[in-house]
């Protein structure tokens, strides 16, 4: 059984541009999609307790309902409860941000290892890979119960 990287993963660009990479990421048979108010709010449900997120090795959102609010024409959206087995990895969001053009940036915490990750991909580019460790994790990390 894997540890669990955990934090949030973060969209950045035109508002139809995360629209469509939040469906090709989200949507499959047991995820429904409410568009409501020209686009801009976006509310995905799920059948499950969670929403694996496509084309990813073990990578999910853990919850039964995102909502996404799409109100300027660039903005940046933040999803909490962002899960990967054992450490979020790059090369998986590569392909949605050079397809839709939208910058991904993600940050997880994974107490059992002792380490945070900090990732940020523009124009399907990985920009930045770091694992931080630390000598003390309960002390110096915030949210250290996060993960693991």
């Amino acid at each position: 059984m894997p540890n669990w990287a955990e934090g949030s993963l973060k969209l950045r660009g035109k508002s139809e541009n995360i629209a469509s990479a939040l469906k090709e990421m989200l949507l499959n048979d047991t995820v429904t999609l409410e568009d409501k108010w020209d686009g801009e709010l976006l509310t995905f449900n799920s059948t499950a307790s969670y929403f694996y997120i496509n084309g990813t090795r073990l990578a999910f959102f853990d919850k039964k309902q995102i909502e996404v609010w799409l109100e300027e024409e660039f903005c940046t959206v933040e999803l909490d409860n962002f899960n990967q087995a054992w450490s979020a990895i790059p090369e998986n969001y590569q392909e949605i941000s050079s397809k839709f053009d939208v910058d991904i940036k993600i940050f997880t915490f994974e107490c059992g290892m002792g380490f945070t990750q900090e990732i940020e991909i523009s124009k399907g580019e990985i920009i930045k890979n770091i694992c931080y460790e630390y000598d003390d994790y309960q002390w110096e990390v915030p949210f250290s119960n996060l993960g693991g």
